[in-house]
């Protein structure tokens, strides 16, 4: 009877520290949330077809993101919460991905403790839910949360065995094809591992089969909904598109005469490195020794995991994708592997709770630490957003700016909510400065002159400054304003008292067509 109070007791321990893991989490990520800037980029369209479908209480027929899951999972919570204006719906899709990301914690407790005792599992809790990149990913609002909480638990439900557990999984791999087509990818590692397990036996009718069939019954709608708005399905199609890509980029060379897919494995190599900093490099590497030495075959679903879903990350690489965000998917796997080497690690130390408990600490402190060091400054970021809102609707055309367009298009949204939003209907439209091709290695404009001239029917303004990633012809307009005699000044932020000098200018085409004849 005391031992099983004790282990009533131990387990309760657990359960708390859990807990207290978990809101740690939330508060950390409430700490540095951005409650004063909009929503931008990909988090902005999701945003506004959201809206769309709660203007016309169905799916838009205009358009669709390719991936449109998050925005029609979006619109549910907008329908029923009851908000006063555009900004704060906004911000509720932020606090939204917070608490998903928040929630990964919880089937990665479930997969860690399947292989480690609950103590060990806690540090792969802390590994997912204080680790900076996560929590900065958690605050713009995008798919990666709820991506991961989908994918991470139903490979946590499919590892039961359980034929409704099994169900349950493919439901929930379908739902995350919906919000990213990579999802294809977990559905073939399910499949792969079904096999593994059951081999070829009655369970492939009795379970396989209708697994397959719900997962094809909840795509379809969505599916063909996007190939009648957009011309494709978003999944198939893409993943077929892009095999074709990666193939006839096989014997592509850029202009450095390297082929297309090495730079791309090597770009992803670079990343992945990169991502282990400052946790996962501790432990990981160490744990990856250690599972290979001492592999089960219960555990290969690591490796075939791994390998399955590093393709389509491989593929973004290849496409040169400069982003670290598409490697997120794996960090519950990087967690349990991490895990081998905390589980040895203890056994140099007799007091192994004292032990973990510094780990977490320790992982902690890492984390703020490594994410105060590279985080945003959120306070110059509003100052953007500020000058971007001076910026008047009225001006047909303006050049990519750095810091300042992401903020455009936010700025032009009404207050009264909801409306519809979309390309066709915005007033500014944003014009590419500088298009590289990966092949040749050349820019398509070289002057100011030539990007006026090519965009003519749509330029009607420049944003200049002296921003290093602004391309050198712009950043000679801001230098030498005199000189552009058909460049008239519209607005300097220096008139506002601003930190942050920028200038727009109108483009005399008059003028402009004389001084080019």
């Amino acid at each position: 009877m005391s031992k099983l109070l004790e282990l009533k007791f131990k387990t309760k321990k657990i359960e708390i520290s859990f807990l207290i893991l978990l809101s740690s989490a939330l508060i950390i990520r409430f700490f540095y949330f951005p409650y004063n800037l909009p929503l931008t980029e990909d988090s902005f369209s999701n945003f506004t077809y959201a809206t769309a479908i709660n203007f016309y209480g169905n799916l838009p027929m205009e358009w669709t993101p390719v991936n449109n899951g998050w925005p029609i999972f979006l619109s549910f919570w907008f329908s029923i919460i009851n908000l006063e204006n555009t900004f704060q719906y906004m911000q509720l899709q932020k606090i939204i991905s917070v608490i998903l990301s928040s929630l990964i914690t919880i089937p990665v407790y479930f997969l860690c403790k399947k292989y480690f005792n609950k103590k060990i599992a806690l540090v792969g809790v802390s590994l997912i839910a204080f680790d900076p990149r996560l929590i900065l990913n958690s605050i713009l609002g995008i798919t990666e949360p709820i991506f991961i909480l989908l994918t991470t638990s139903s490979l946590v439900l499919f590892l039961k065995y359980d034929r409704k557990m099994i169900m349950v999984s493919f439901i929930l791999v379908a739902f995350a094809t919906i919000i990213r087509s990579e999802g294809i990818f977990l559905l073939a590692v399910l499949v792969i591992l079904f096999f593994i397990k059951y081999k070829i036996s009655k369970e492939i009718l009795t379970i396989l089969i209708p697994c397959l069939i719900i997962f094809i019954l909840i795509l379809t709608p969505i599916s063909d909904y996007k190939m009648e708005v957009i011309g494709t399905d978003g999944i198939f199609q893409r993943v077929s598109l892009g095999t074709e890509q990666v193939l006839s980029s096989a014997t592509n060379e850029n202009v450095n005469g390297n082929s297309t897919i090495i730079d791309g494995t090597i770009l992803f190599i670079k990343y992945l490195g990169w991502i282990l900093i400052p946790n996962f490099l501790i432990f990981l590497p160490f744990g990856a020794i250690l599972f290979l030495k001492h592999r089960k075959k219960e555990n290969n679903f690591i490796i075939i995991f791994l390998i399955i879903c590093s393709i389509p990350i491989l593929y973004a690489y290849i496409r040169q994708a400069q982003d670290t965000r598409y490697l997120y998917t794996l960090f519950p796997i990087f967690s349990l592997i991490s895990l081998y080497a905390v589980k040895t690690y203890l056994t140099k130390f007799t007091k192994k709770d004292i032990i973990l408990f510094l780990i977490i600490i320790g992982i902690i402190i890492s984390s703020i630490s490594f994410y105060e060091y590279k985080k945003i400054d959120y306070e110059q970021e509003k100052e953007y957003y500020e000058i971007a809102k001076k910026i008047p609707i009225t001006i047909g055309g303006v050049n990519d700016h750095p810091t300042i367009s992401k903020y455009i298009s936010s700025s032009e949204l009404t207050e009264k909510w909801p409306f519809v939003y979309y390309d066709e209907t915005r007033q500014i439209k944003i014009i590419n400065t500088n298009p590289y091709s990966n092949l040749t290695g050349k820019v398509k404009y070289t002057d100011l002159s030539s990007f006026i001239t090519s965009n003519k029917n749509e330029l009607t303004h420049l944003i200049v400054n002296n921003n290093s990633n602004l391309s050198e012809y712009l950043q000679e307009v801001y230098w030498n304003e005199e000189k552009f005699q058909y460049l008239d000044k519209q607005f300097d932020s220096n008139e506002i008292n601003s930190n942050y000098h920028i200038k727009l200018f109108k483009i005399n085409y008059e003028k402009f067509n004389l001084i080019e004849k």
